[in-house]
């Protein structure tokens, strides 16, 4: 259930983001709700399974999130173009996300979602 509710949120708060920024077309906001759907699962799938292998003293999260990042730019920058305005946009947007769930985990509340 977490991790629909982390992909939801991800796509929820991503697309409405870009739309501010004036990716308001259907198919803009299609494209970034779809790669932000593919890519939070990838990630949070990727988490859960190294998280078995590696020590526990390790958090692969912080390296796999830059990872998404250049992902989702490649994506937006074949859809919209290559700037670097595009590259600091999907960062902003990664950093909210990521900052939305880390107060999520901080404050438990993810507890109610397992």
């Amino acid at each position: 259930m977490a991790l629909l509710v982390s992909c939801l949120i991800t796509i929820v708060v991503e697309t409405a983001f870009f739309a501010l920024l004036g990716y308001r077309g259907r198919d803009d906001l299609t494209i970034v709700a779809g790669t932000n759907a593919a890519s939070n699962l990838a990630l949070n799938l990727t988490v859960i399974l190294l998280r078995r292998v590696l020590p526990r003293s390790v958090n692969p999260l912080f390296p796999l999130e830059l990872i998404v990042v250049a992902a989702e730019y490649l994506v937006y920058s074949r859809a919209f173009g290559r700037s670097n305005r595009l590259f600091w946009q999907t960062f902003a947007a990664n950093v909210i996300t990521f900052t939305i769930g880390l107060a999520m985990s901080i404050f438990g509340v993810w507890r109610y979602f397992r």
